[in-house]
């Protein structure tokens, strides 16, 4: 694989490393805005740019490793992911979930894979923990994962760590990123309770504690500190239900500094060309733990807090026509209460339907979908595929099928199918407050 390093700063050092150890790795060209970065990686054929546009031009990468400030990570990662050329990008995937939804969607439609760099998902140590966690996750009674280290000491000359406008916040979207995923790695998906931004220094917080409940009702505390005197603490500890504590240090036995990272960016590039040659687009939890990121600053800033939790189904039966005379009607309820083990009918439409009885003609059908856990159907809910694409937000009810089942009438700006969405039975879609 011909890489191109787009961004020559404090994270680029270890991924050129692990692109030296690959015997089936080529560092093709690198990108700088200083050229003084990029003259000593200028040899042995590797090109040097100051454009990451040119390099693409170019046509000498297979794929490009972006290290850019988090602002830019959209907009570089799109340009690639157009030009065919498969993107791993180093965490955060994008500032925004909003940006991420159309990282993942261009992926999707290029047909080109789209790699979230996770770098912490593949220490040892982590790893070990979780295979020694019992299969029976709801035998955790609380998991706690810790980031603390003095922010000064990791950046090098990369001040755009501390420009919430290049970075996007602090330590939450610095670190929070990696302990996210190593909570999702541990107990899977996640959905914030509550968070707490403290030590904000010029509108960066410097410590942000966030609570979350994974799926399987395992409580998880996320504490990170940009502000540690010196040194650093980087470790996950399990609390059983049967009184047992297990624990993963990520630096034990990593006795100079970063030296844990060495394995962990092999297992980046690793697995990223294993899902290249899969072919898969999929950016993983990228689009998810950007989205948690979002939801914790906006509770931390005590924004509108979500009210429910967001609900999961499992697409059962598909369906790809659509209509512009089906003569649906609004019911007049705008919420529904859902349990656990029903199946209902996805429809799209681009009429905009306001109030009972209206009539609905132009639709879409995406198929049958069953609840994997109760909850509250509500006017606005977002619903979303599960590589985070927005489907629209649900308009309504129609119950002309009542009561076998509802058509969840779903607002779009264009009629979505099982083709158009790209879905197969089994997959996951899910009904998140909007």
């Amino acid at each position: 694989m011909r890489y191109g390093v787009l961004g020559l700063g404090a994270i680029a050092p270890y991924f050129l490393k692990a692109i030296e150890r690959c015997p089936h790795s080529t560092l093709a060209a690198v990108c700088d805005l200083d050229p003084a970065k990029t003259e000593s990686l200028a040899k042995d054929g590797t090109l040097a740019f100051t454009d990451y546009r040119e390099l693409l031009a170019a046509g000498v990468c297979d794929a490009v490793i972006i290290t850019l400030p988090n602002h830019v990570h959209a907009e570089a990662a799109i340009a690639a992911l157009d030009a065919g050329v498969a993107v791993c990008c180093e965490k955060p995937l994008a500032v925004t979930s909003a940006e991420a939804s159309r990282m993942a969607a261009a992926a999707v439609r290029t047909g080109t894979t789209l790699f979230t760099a996770f770098h912490r998902r593949y220490n040892h140590h982590l790893l070990a923990l979780r295979e020694a966690l019992p299969e029976d996750r709801s035998q955790i009674a609380k998991l706690t994962v810790r980031y603390h280290e003095n922010i000064l000491e990791h950046i090098g000359g990369d001040r755009w760590y501390l420009d919430p406008e290049r970075c996007g916040g602090g330590c939450l979207i610095d670190n929070g990123p990696n302990a996210l995923d190593m909570a999702h790695v541990l107990v899977g998906g996640l959905t914030l309770v509550g968070a707490r931004l403290a030590d904000v220094r010029a509108g960066i917080e410097y410590v942000a504690e966030l609570d979350l409940m994974s799926q399987d009702g395992v409580p998880v505390r996320v504490e990170l500190d940009w502000a540690l005197t010196t040194g650093e603490t980087k470790d996950v500890v399990a609390e059983l239900a049967d009184g047992t504590v297990l624990r993963a240090d990520m630096l034990e036995g990593f006795t100079a500094f970063k030296s844990s990272l060495r394995h962990e960016y092999d297992g980046i590039l690793a697995d990223f060309r294993d899902q290249v040659a899969a072919g898969r687009t999929s950016c993983g939890t990228g689009v998810e733990i950007v989205r948690l990121v979002e939801d914790a600053y906006a509770a931390g800033r005590g924004e509108r807090r979500r009210s429910k939790l967001p609900a999961r189904t499992k697409v059962v039966r598909l369906l790809f026509h659509t209509s512009d005379k089906r003569g649906m009607s609004l019911s007049e309820w705008g919420t529904r209460c859902v349990s656990a083990g029903e199946i209902h009918e996805l429809v799209t439409t681009t009429d905009r339907p306001r109030g009972a009885g209206d009539r609905i003609d132009a639709v879409g059908f995406l198929g049958f979908v069953e609840f994997q856990e109760g909850t509250v159907i509500a006017l606005g809910d977002e619903v979303r595929l599960a590589d985070g694409r927005l489907v629209g937000t649900v308009a309504g009810f129609d119950e002309c099928h009542f009561p076998n089942h509802y058509n969840v009438v779903i607002a779009s700006d264009r009629l979505w199918t099982a083709t158009s969405a790209a879905i197969r039975p089994g997959d996951e879609i899910r009904f998140v407050e909007g």
